[in-house]
């Protein structure tokens, strides 16, 4: 049986509300230590999670609806919710990791979706995304960068605990989502034929309520355990560059990988 249109709408109402709640308590909280960085910051965090909310909501919506128009404006809310991540990892390292790049390929994807038709249907407790390349790929691109960013930053931390606290925000933010809904595809792949490049993005983000109980221990810990750098840095062409090199090369290492999954049905959309 199929229970994704419930599941989806009990899984982005729970994201919104709980992200609602977090917002109100920290800010409340942040405003009282006089740490200026700690508000930005949680603007940031808390927009992201609630671009993905949106997300789960606009999916339950476009399988209600049958709209290309609704599916689509959902999409669109996940892939956006990775600039705002990035937004909140330059305040945590207090360094322009030239971000705008994300809202360039944001727009590139925002003009790509009205241009085509992308199929989608229920499926277990999940949405499949049948033409949704582009899109993931694009998602993907910035999930890397925003690793290669946070990994490469850890030098800018004094001491060894400060570096780990970067390893606990991948973590609070999107990473424990994003191993499980992992381990659960490449489980379901070799036992009933889970489609791992049209069903694991909807995976993922179904996943992502779990986010919920470990960022408020990140956001109660952060005004103590981060030791932000005080001096603001930007980040050179050159070390953009290499940045969005490697990511790219990770993600054609990971793209190089979809016929092994037999992801011969995950079409591309074309104008």
């Amino acid at each position: 049986m199929c229970y994704s249109k419930e599941v989806q709408l009990t899984t982005g109402s729970t994201i919104l509300l709980l992200s609602s709640f977090y917002y109100v308590s920290y800010s409340i909280k942040y405003r009282t230590l006089g740490t200026p960085w700690l508000l930005p910051f949680l603007n940031n965090v808390i927009i992201g999670f609630a671009l993905i909310g949106g997300h789960q909501v606009f999916e339950f919506l476009s399988l209600t609806t049958h709209s290309q128009a609704v599916y689509k404006i959902g999409l669109l809310l996940s892939v956006l919710s990775m600039y705002f991540f990035l937004r909140s990892l330059e305040t945590l390292l207090n360094k322009d990791l030239r971000s705008k790049i994300a809202l360039w390929i944001i727009g590139a994807v925002a003009v790509y979706l009205p241009l085509v038709h992308m199929p989608f249907e229920q499926h277990a407790f999940y949405v499949r995304h049948s033409a949704g390349f582009v899109w993931a790929s694009a998602w993907m691109l910035l999930f890397i960068y925003f690793h290669v960013c946070a990994l490469r930053g850890r030098k800018l931390l004094p001491d060894d605990s400060s570096k780990r606290t970067i390893i606990t925000y991948l973590l609070a933010t999107l990473d424990i989502s994003f191993i499980l809904s992992a381990m659960y595809t490449l489980w379901g792949y070799a036992r009933f034929s889970v489609n791992v490049c049209t069903d694991s993005p909807s995976i993922w983000c179904t996943f992502y309520v779990v986010q919920l109980v470990a960022l408020p221990f990140f956001l109660s810990a952060a005004p103590t355990i981060v030791r932000r750098p005080l001096q603001k840095t930007f980040q050179t062409l050159k070390e953009t560059a290499v940045a969005f090199v490697v990511s790219v090369a990770v993600l054609a290492i990971l793209i190089s990988t979809l016929p092994f999954f037999k992801c011969l049905n995950m079409k591309f959309a074309f104008p």
